[in-house]
C-alpha cells in the first residue's frame, strides 16, 4: 500500500490488516441485534414492574385493615410477576392465594406439595431474610418458584411463593429486585396496620375506664352518652353521612360529656335545681373534657362534639357563644340527641317526659336552643319508630365500631348541607 507525505512523497507500507469477511460481519451484527433486543425486552419490563409497583403503592395505605391488606398485596405480587400461582407460608401452614378477587383464578398447584418441593428452602429464606429463585422442581414438574419474605406485624415471618411453569419465561433479576421492594414495602404497611389496630384497642380500653370513672360519679351520664351516642349517629344516617363520620358521631355521643370527671360528685347528683355558683361549675365541663381528650391523637375526630355541645343556635349557649353553621356539625347533632334523651329521661329532680312532650319542647325552642332542620329530622326518626312499635328512639345496645384512625374523618360542616333553617 502507497501512503502519501508532505512534498507528493510517497511510501509504502504493509498494514498487516485484513478486512473481516462478511460472514463474521453478519454474525456479529446479527448478535449485537439480539442482545438489543433483549435489552429492550428488559427495559420494558423492568419499567411493566416499576408502573405495577407505583399503582401498588397508591392502592395498598387504603387498606386500613391488616387481613384486606395483606390479600391485596399476595394479589399484585402474583400479578406483577404473572405467577401461575401464590402461595403464602406462614406459622408452619401454608395457603393458596386467589390471584384476583373474586376467587376464580385460582393457583393450579396443590399447596402441601409445593410444601414438600420447597419446605427445606422456605425456612431458609425465612432465616436469612432475603429473596431467592428456585428452578428445575421435579416435584412441580420442572417448574421454578421465587421466594420472598413478608412480615405481618407478628411473631411468625411468612414467606411467600410465586410460581411459574417450565414453560414459562425463567425469573430473573428484575424479577428478584421488584419482589424483594414490594414485599418490604407491605412489611411496613403491615406492620403501620398492626399497629393503628393496636392503637384503636388502647383507645377503646381508654373509653371504657373514662365512661366507667363517668359513672361512678353519675349513674345517669354512661347510659344517657350511650343513648346519645346511638341517636347522633341515626340522625348522621338520615343525612346521608359516610361510614367513617357515623362512627365519629357515635364515639362523641358516648365521650361528649366526659368532662364531668371533673365536677363534684355533689352537683352531679344534687337532687333539687343548681344554684348559679353551681351551674357555672358545671358549664365548665366541655371545656374539661376537650382537655382531657385533647392530648391523645385517636380522640382529635370527637374534640368539636365534645367542646361545643352546648352551643344554642342564636349564640346563647357556651363555652365560646357560637350560632348556627359556625357550630361544627357533629356538635349540632350531639347537641338536639343532647336534649332530647335529657326531656325524656328521668333526673334525681323530675321526672321525665314522653318523646312526643319531648319534641313539642324541642320544635318549641329550634331556631334559638337547636338547629331547626336537624330538630325536624329527629322528629322524623321519632315518628318512624313510633310506627314501627318501637317505644323509645333507641336502637338497643349493639356492637360499638372502632375509631377512624386520623383526624381526617372528623365532621365538617362543608361535607353536608343540612337544610334550609
Amino acid at each position: 500500500m502507497r501512503v502519501a507525505l508532505p512534498g507528493n512523497q510517497f511510501v509504502s507500507c504493509d498494514v498487516g490488516v485484513e478486512p473481516p469477511a462478511d460472514a463474521a460481519l453478519d454474525a456479529r451484527l446479527a448478535d449485537l441485534a439480539r442482545r438489543k433486543q433483549a435489552l429492550e425486552r428488559q427495559l420494558t419490563r423492568c419499567c411493566q414492574q416499576l408502573d405495577h409497583v407505583m399503582t401498588i403503592g397508591e392502592r395498598l395505605p387504603k387498606a386500613n385493615d391488616p387481613d384486606d391488606l395483606e390479600r391485596i398485596l399476595l394479589q399484585d405480587f402474583g400479578a406483577m410477576l404473572r405467577a401461575r400461582g401464590v402461595f403464602l407460608d406462614r406459622a408452619g401452614c401454608i395457603r393458596q392465594v386467589a390471584l384476583d378477587a373474586d376467587g376464580t383464578r385460582q393457583a393450579v398447584y396443590d399447596a402441601q406439595r409445593v410444601r414438600a418441593a420447597l419446605g427445606p428452602t422456605v425456612d431458609a429464606v425465612r432465616v436469612a431474610g432475603r429473596a431467592l429463585v428456585v428452578s428445575d422442581l421435579e416435584l412441580l414438574g420442572g417448574g421454578q418458584a421465587l421466594l420472598g419474605v413478608l412480615s405481618g406485624g407478628g411473631d411468625e415471618t411468612g414467606v411467600v411463593v410465586a410460581l411459574r411453569s417450565a414453560n414459562d419465561p425463567p425469573f430473573d433479576t428484575g424479577d428478584l429486585l421488584a419482589a424483594e421492594s414490594l414485599l418490604l414495602y407491605g412489611t411496613q404497611l403491615l406492620h403501620a396496620a398492626a399497629t393503628r389496630r393496636h392503637l384503636q384497642r388502647v383507645t377503646l380500653e381508654t373509653v371504657y375506664a373514662l365512661v366507667n370513672a363517668i359513672d361512678a360519679k353519675d349513674n345517669y351520664t354512661s347510659d344517657h352518652s350511650e343513648r346519645v351516642g346511638r341517636l347522633a349517629r341515626r340522625l348522621g344516617e338520615a343525612l346521608g353521612l359516610p361510614q367513617a363520620q357515623l362512627v365519629v358521631l357515635e364515639w362523641a355521643g358516648l365521650l361528649h360529656d366526659v368532662g364531668k370527671i371533673g365536677i363534684s360528685e355533689r352537683i352531679l347528683n344534687k337532687p333539687g335545681p343548681l344554684t348559679e355558683a353551681e351551674f357555672r361549675e358545671v358549664r365548665n365541663h366541655p371545656r374539661i373534657g376537650h382537655d382531657m381528650l385533647c392530648p391523645v391523637a385517636q380522640f382529635a375526630p370527637v374534640l368539636n362534639a365534645v367542646l361545643y355541645h352546648h352551643e344554642n343556635y342564636d349564640g346563647s349557649g357556651y363555652p365560646e357563644g357560637r350560632r348556627g353553621d359556625d357550630i361544627p356539625l357533629e356538635a349540632r347533632i350531639i347537641h338536639v340527641a343532647d336534649i332530647f334523651d335529657a326531656l325524656t329521661t328521668t333526673r334525681p329532680y323530675r321526672a321525665g317526659c314522653n318523646g312526643h312532650q319531648a319534641l313539642r319542647q324541642l320544635e318549641s325552642d329550634a331556631g334559638r336552643v337547636t338547629d331547626p332542620y336537624l330538630t325536624r329530622l329527629l322528629a322524623q326518626i321519632v315518628a318512624e319508630d313510633a310506627g314501627a312499635g318501637r317505644s323509645d328512639t333507641t336502637t338497643g345496645p349493639r356492637a360499638r365500631d372502632t375509631m377512624p384512625a386520623t383526624a381526617g374523618n372528623r365532621l365538617e360542616t362543608s361535607s353536608c348541607v343540612v337544610g334550609p333553617a
